[in-house]
């Protein structure tokens, strides 16, 4: 044993025999106890724990582990901070760009407006050769005046500045990387089209002089009621648009009639847009009708000159309309009518979105039951009709077949006879569904749509607004700036001077007052016109209820890349029409939230200054871009890429002018409102005297004007004249005054 004192050790121990002597491994064994006791179970070195290896490989892995880790970290931030860097240099990039674009679309309309007067001295031009030419003839001159002698090279010099003008105008946007758009083709066919009608009334005259030499006279006429008002013998000549006179007698004057006595030289320039036709054919008097195609499909040509009677609808085909009428469908809210000509493919497609929606959505009620659906066929084409026959037997079908095959009443190129079929299949469908099928509200599809889950929800719901308000026109499902980029909110619902179509309702009692008066072709804009919609808006939602899918149709695919193929579709099914509260679309309460909407709206000129906001402040962060005219608004429009298109004074989807959207998923709200002395349509209240001509949104920081349509107003307060009184004015007067007005309406339409 041993005994430790301080200092010093003293070892007893008791003698061993030799036989007992440690081995070397028992001496080791004791020095290494002695030396450990010496030193201190405490104080032993963590080397010599049995773990210490396992411990130091795990910390190395984990040190190892976390290097790796804060590497990554690191290269993806650097990452970050050039992508970063990258965004904002392309950003820069692009604002350089929106700038520049915009520079160059200045000039491009700088440049329209140019053409624009170059044709109107083109007209100046040919009408003062025209009265040199006719003068010279009069007095029997020998040989050609310097007046036309100058008017023919004038003529040719500005052709070819013209179509230099228009070259510059396509090089301009080919620079700026803008693809031409629908309405630049429609502005240099527009351009085309004017130049041809220039050559085709100088090929005319020449004609003329020939049949002057043979003895004959020339009348020019603007319009079949003023030839027939000259009481002369007249044949037609729909190429030339002019009315050879028969020499003879004049039963309103004595005696034979002097050869030249009317032959004042001039010629009826025609409207070169749609809109300008429609004033021509359903306001002016059409002064580019064809006598021909007047008397095609029972049409007349005095006052109700481009109206579709009832003689020419045509007749109904094969049909399938086993307890198809309102008396067998008590529960029916409206009936549901999918017009479809030649497009089989297309109309499956919208014969199973119909049946999709029909059985989607939180509406109550049998849906089925509530919405009878009619497939309506125009023609006779098999697969149609073999698919409505023998694979929709859920629908009703029935087939519309003309008499006889219509007749344009221009010879523009945009006039194509499909316009006039679609017209009067329309007016068809709807006579039978109103009139003979008994219902009282129709919604009208066409066989290139898909639609919502909640279509008919939507309809159940806004058709109650529209039978209890005079003011509300139709119900639509359409959006003309529907696009992913303008809208957000699929529960919003708007009030819109502009009818939208595309999937839409009307009632019995608006039918009852459009019908005596259908038009012959362009049935939609013709509901757009003024004089039909008579102040009425229409009730539109924010996202739209159909998708329109059909690139292929009669009007040729016109503006489905740019403007239908981006459209956003609704695709919520839990919104809950049966209880929505749409209080805030009454005529008053819509107009106050427009007034304080513009009162808060801070101005802007460029989508680049509308800022981002969070969605708690997107309703607040509202901007406003005023323009002072059609032509300002176009720019405007194209600059924040909505619809640039008027029709009769309102633009599309606008209310009072104003047209709304939204920016960045909704965080932004933008308001194209027009300026004070900016010219928009009447109001319902206006058209029925309730409030006067000129007013402003009440209390609003920047007032919006309503004045009444220019082309109103002119006929108001154009006194009524008898076609067959004598107003002191002569013939070449009265033309050099129509001249001037066919000058000023070009002015009109290029922006001026």
């Amino acid at each position: 044993f041993d005994i430790a004192s301080r200092g010093a050790r003293v070892h007893l121990r008791p003698a061993r025999p030799a036989a007992m002597a440690p081995t070397m491994a028992q001496r080791d064994w004791e020095r290494r106890a002695r030396s450990k006791h010496r030193a201190g179970g405490s104080h032993a070195s963590p080397w010599h724990h049995p773990h210490a290896t396992w411990l130091t490989l795990i910390v190395v892995a984990v040190v190892l582990l976390q290097g790796v880790l804060y590497g990554r970290v690191h290269a993806r931030s650097m990452r970050i901070q050039t992508a970063d860097d990258e965004i904002a240099r392309r950003a820069e990039a692009i604002r350089s760009m929106l700038v520049k674009q915009e520079d160059l679309r200045e000039q491009v309309a700088s440049l329209r407006e140019v053409v624009v007067r170059m044709d109107t001295a083109v007209v100046d031009t040919l009408e003062k050769g025209a009265a040199a030419k006719r003068h010279a003839n009069r007095d029997q001159a020998p040989t050609k005046t310097e007046t036309e002698t100058d008017a023919g090279s004038s003529v040719k010099s500005l052709r070819e500045q013209q179509r230099i003008l228009m070259d510059r105008a396509s090089l301009a946007n080919r620079l700026a990387g803008i693809a031409p758009t629908d309405a630049d083709e429609a502005f240099f066919d527009a351009n085309d089209a004017a130049l041809q009608e220039i050559r085709e009334e100088r090929a005319a005259y020449g004609r003329r002089e020939q049949m002057e030499t043979a003895g004959s006279a020339l009348v020019w006429s603007n319009s079949v009621k003023d030839a027939m008002a000259t009481g002369a013998k007249v044949t037609w000549d729909d190429e030339d648009r002019v009315a050879k006179r028969v020499t003879g007698t004049n039963p309103r004057r004595a005696g034979p009639e002097p050869p030249n006595a009317d032959d004042d030289g001039t010629f009826a320039t025609e409207p070169k847009s749609l809109f300008a036709s429609y004033l021509g054919r359903y306001g002016a008097g059409g002064s580019f009708l064809t006598p021909s195609a007047s008397k095609a499909g029972e049409r007349v040509t005095d006052g109700d000159m481009g109206i579709l009677k009832d003689s020419a609808l045509g007749r109904m085909g094969a049909s399938r309309l086993d307890k198809a009428r309102a008396g067998d469908n008590p529960h029916a809210y409206a009936a549901v009518v999918i017009m479809s000509c030649n497009r089989a493919d297309y109309l499956e497609r919208t014969v199973e979105s119909v049946r999709a929606a029909l059985g989607m959505g939180k509406q109550s009620g049998d849906l089925r039951s509530k919405f009878p659906v009619f497939i309506s066929q125009d023609g006779r084409n098999k697969a149609v009709r073999t698919y409505a026959e023998s694979r929709v037997k859920d629908f009703h079908w029935m087939q519309h077949l003309e008499d006889a095959p219509p007749q344009t009443r221009t010879r523009f190129r945009w006039d194509s006879a499909a316009y006039y079929r679609i017209s009067a299949h329309y007016k068809w469908a709807m006579k039978t569904l109103f009139e003979d099928m008994g219902y009282e509200r129709v919604i009208v599809l066409e066989d290139d749509m898909e639609l919502s889950p909640d279509f008919f929800g939507y309809f159940e719901a806004a058709g109650r607004l529209m039978d209890a308000d005079p003011s509300v026109y139709t119900v639509s499902s359409w959006n003309d700036n529907g696009q992913k980029i303008h809208v957000s909110d699929e529960s919003r619902l708007y009030r819109s001077d502009f009818f939208p179509g595309l999937g839409w309702m009307l009632n019995k009692q608006l039918w009852h007052e459009l019908a005596p008066k259908w038009p012959d072709s362009y049935w939609d804009d013709w509901m757009r016109l003024s004089d039909t919609r008579k102040g009425r808006e229409s009730i539109r939602p924010e996202v739209c209820r159909t998708f329109n899918f059909g690139e292929a149709g009669s009007s040729k695919g016109q503006f489905y890349r740019t403007y239908l193929a981006s459209i956003k579709r609704a695709t919520r099914v839990d919104i809950e029409w049966s209880a929505a509260d749409l209080t805030y679309l009454d005529g008053k309460t819509y107009e106050d939230s427009v007034r304080r909407s513009l009162e808060s709206a801070a101005i802007v000129d460029s989508p680049t200054k509308v800022h981002l906001a969070s969605k708690d402040a997107a309703d607040a962060n509202v901007y406003k871009v005023v323009y002072n005219s059609e032509r300002e608004f176009n720019v405007l429009a194209k600059r924040f890429g909505v619809f640039a298109e008027w029709k009769d004074g309102v633009p599309r989807a606008g209310y009072r002018g104003i047209v709304t959207f939204k920016m960045y998923q909704g965080r932004a709200t933008v308001m194209l409102v027009p300026a004070p002395k900016a010219q928009v349509a009447r109001t319902y209240a206006q058209w029925n005297g309730e409030q006067d001509v000129e007013v402003t949104l009440p209390a609003a920081k920047l007032p919006v004007q309503l004045p009444v349509q220019a082309k109103a107003k002119a006929v108001e307060a154009a006194p009524k004249v008898d076609a067959g009184a004598d107003d002191g004015l002569t013939e070449e007067e009265r033309n050099d005054r129509l001249t001037q007005a066919m000058e000023r309406w070009w002015q009109y339409e290029a922006g001026a």
